[in-house]
């Protein structure tokens, strides 16, 4: 199955400020990933789901607004971005203790992301990350995630977070 070589157009959604929503935020993002049909290989799918799920988590835990998730392909990697109002300082991964029960997660981003960072933005912040493809597609023996794209009503229902569900879809806010 050809995949997409140029620039999809994001697909955003809100968090809401509830910790318990951030694992269906984490889903979320990888079927909207797997319904575009990106040449990722399952160990990227898996980097991409921890990290969304760390990135979306610092958000939803230090602000009281919830946030806001977008996803996109440039062509060669999914970019996540999450907008929060949190007007505290660009987060920089700190140093953590061998017994910190938390406090791991941007030491995570920038070890397994391809690139990442953070920004200011009118209401808050920005963190971003992104994952995928090396300059040349998976090579047979590591074949893409094309194996699990999603039919055209499960592409619907994934981006809009509407339609059949199979439960791990949550409803857009």
């Amino acid at each position: 199955m050809p995949y997409p070589t140029t620039a999809l157009d994001p697909s955003s959604f809100r968090v809401p400020s509830d910790i318990a929503a951030v694992p269906g935020a984490r889903r979320r993002v990888v079927a909207l990933v797997r319904g575009w049909c990106v040449p990722l290989t399952e160990d990227d799918v898996e980097t991409l789901e921890l990290l969304a799920g760390e990135v979306i988590g610092n958000a939803v835990a230090h602000t009281r607004k919830g946030c806001q998730v977008s996803v996109g392909w440039n062509g060669a990697r999914v970019r996540l971005e999450v907008e929060d109002s949190g007007r505290d300082l660009l987060p920089v991964p700190a140093p953590v203790g061998p017994d910190a029960e938390g406090g791991r997660g941007l030491q995570l981003v920038a070890a397994l992301a391809q690139a990442w960072g953070s920004r200011p933005t009118t209401y808050g912040k920005s963190v971003w990350f992104e994952v995928g493809a090396s300059s040349s597609p998976p090579q047979p023996s590591h074949p893409p995630y094309a194996s699990t794209c999603l039919s055209g009503a499960a592409q619907r229902a994934a981006a809009t977070g509407r339609g059949p569900r199979t439960g791990s879809l949550p409803q857009a806010t």
